[in-house]
């Protein structure tokens, strides 16, 4: 959407430059100067080309923004820092941006990005390439406690857990979380999935079921806040579990009326690194591959779509019969594993 924006301001730059290089040749052909009263104003022969000069250089501008989002999966973090803060309509008609926002709390979080056979020992008997480099990172995160209480408290709950080792049965945790996916439709790289915990019926109302604790499973509440950055810390509100999202581009349209804002990425050196390194790993592709050095054609559309009829048919033929491990493959699956190791507040 951003880049149809950008499309549709420039086209409408164009047309109004070409509507002042009309205006001015109409005015050169007349041999009689117009009456004009004290009041109005006759745009004079430089005054014109400043105006075209300067919608020309801001079309260029607008030009190389749109080629920089094209050439990139979503944003960089250098773009995060740069991009415009998002904006929320309070009750009283006013707005406000998270740049304003209170940071009440603020959350510390180590991650590390295994290897492409995803290992994290150290080994001497690889190449020293990218692919065979494991990644650590530090990601710190503003919360808002004000303006998103309950959300706020929600993620907090799986952070002020203390770890005990004798503990055979220990609370669900984000230090035992990982960053599953990156969803390129909203760009949203999901965090916080926390292995084995499932939501379960009990008594008429929805619970969290992690080893052989029953927990509550309230709803993470709303915020006013839009999604027009990246680097947004996101809940899906009808969610109860403790998965969140971190935007990676602008998602207004995808993710505002179903998804609350509660924190945002505080970026320094290290957090940037885990980005760049993030946007580099590959996903998993559940489209039929296509042919090389063959174009689109008609042919290649049907056996597409039987390609994927067959695939839905035995996915949903597995699940019946109660095989796991369909679950596990999905759109957008990080194809390198992507673990918390520990998490606190930040002193």
């Amino acid at each position: 959407m951003k880049l149809l924006y950008l499309c549709f301001l420039s086209l409408s730059l164009l047309f109004s430059t070409k509507g002042l290089k009309l205006q001015s040749t109409n005015q050169g052909r007349k041999q009689t100067t117009p009456t004009t009263s004290p009041c109005e104003h006759q745009p004079t022969t430089d005054s014109i080309k400043t105006v075209m000069d300067r919608r020309t250089a801001l079309v260029h501008s607008l030009s190389t923004t749109a080629a920089a989002a094209l050439s990139s999966r979503f944003f960089l973090p250098t773009q995060v820092a740069n991009a415009a803060p998002a904006t929320a309509t309070t009750d009283s008609s006013t707005t406000t941006t998270t740049s304003n926002a209170k940071v009440t709390d603020v959350v510390s979080m180590d991650v590390r990005i295994s290897r492409q056979d995803g290992t994290f020992y150290v080994r001497d008997d690889l190449p020293d390439t990218p692919e065979n480099q494991v990644t650590f990172a530090t990601l710190r995160f503003g919360l808002f406690g004000n303006d998103a209480p309950k959300a706020v408290a929600q993620f907090l709950r799986y952070v002020d857990v203390k770890y005990d080792a004798l503990d055979d049965d220990p609370p669900p945790s984000y230090g035992r979380s990982t960053f599953p996916a990156l969803d390129e439709t909203t760009g949203l790289l999901m965090g916080g999935y926390i292995p084995s915990l499932r939501l379960k019926d009990f008594g008429g109302s929805t619970n969290i079921q992690y080893g052989n604790r029953i927990l509550p499973a309230p709803f993470w509440g709303s915020s006013a806040f839009r999604h027009e950055q990246a680097g947004l810390l996101t809940h899906r509100q009808l969610d109860l579990t403790p998965s969140f999202g971190i935007t990676t581009r602008p998602a207004p349209f995808e993710l505002d009326g179903s998804h609350v804002i509660f924190g945002v990425v505080l970026l320094d050196d290290s957090s940037r690194k885990f980005f760049e390194v993030v946007e580099s790993l590959p996903t998993y592709k559940m489209d039929r591959p296509g042919a090389v050095g063959r174009e689109d054609t008609a042919m290649e559309t049907v056996a597409a779509g039987v390609f994927n009829a067959q695939r839905d048919f035995f996915r949903s033929a597995a699940s019946s019969f109660g095989d796991t491990r369909v679950g596990k493959v999905y759109e957008g699956k990080l194809l390198r594993r992507v673990e918390v190791v520990k998490v606190a507040r930040a002193k």
